[in-house]
């Protein structure tokens, strides 16, 4: 017993002292690149707040719609995002507020950003959904910091920039 007193005061009076909590900036980022021959896609889908959350798929190898040479389309990543996520990404919590849609969607690029025309009316989709298009769009087409304008059936929304 005398012994066991003796170790706990050993221990607990090293001489540290408590301090509080020192802010280091923002978490940390980490590349995740595709295995050889495989490329992947960014989507961003929705967490329980819904803020634009990145979700990483990968395409297989030997894809036929995409050469292995080129670089995966901006539209194939919103035709992937209009689809919806997929049940492990469900079973994560995460969701979408974009209407189910297996077509054709087209993003440009030129030197004022990404332009995405979907076939809808632009001004119907949910500032969340905005963000999901605009963050994939983005992040596909201009490397996460490009203005994206999304136009519909109903004319163009201001462009805006993932956040």
């Amino acid at each position: 017993m005398a012994a066991c007193v003796a170790a706990a005061a050993v221990l607990t009076g090293c001489g540290v002292r408590g301090t509080d909590v020192v802010e280091a900036g923002g978490p940390a980022t980490i590349a995740v690149p595709p295995s050889p021959g495989q490329r992947m896609l960014l989507l961003y889908f929705l967490d329980a707040d819904d803020r634009p959350t990145p979700v990483a798929r990968v395409l297989p190898a030997g894809d036929p719609t995409e050469p292995d040479t080129r670089p995966v389309s901006g539209a194939k990543a919103l035709a992937a995002l209009f689809e919806g996520p997929h049940g492990s990404e469900i079973a994560a919590g995460l969701h979408t507020e974009l209407p189910r849609f297996r077509g054709d969607l087209q993003a440009q690029v030129s030197d004022e950003g990404v332009t995405v025309h979907v076939p809808m009316a632009a001004r119907t989709l949910t500032p969340a959904a905005v963000r999901q298009i605009v963050c994939t769009a983005s992040f596909g087409e201009g490397g996460g910091t490009a203005p994206v304008t999304i136009w519909g059936d109903d004319g163009g929304l201001p462009p805006a920039r993932c956040q």
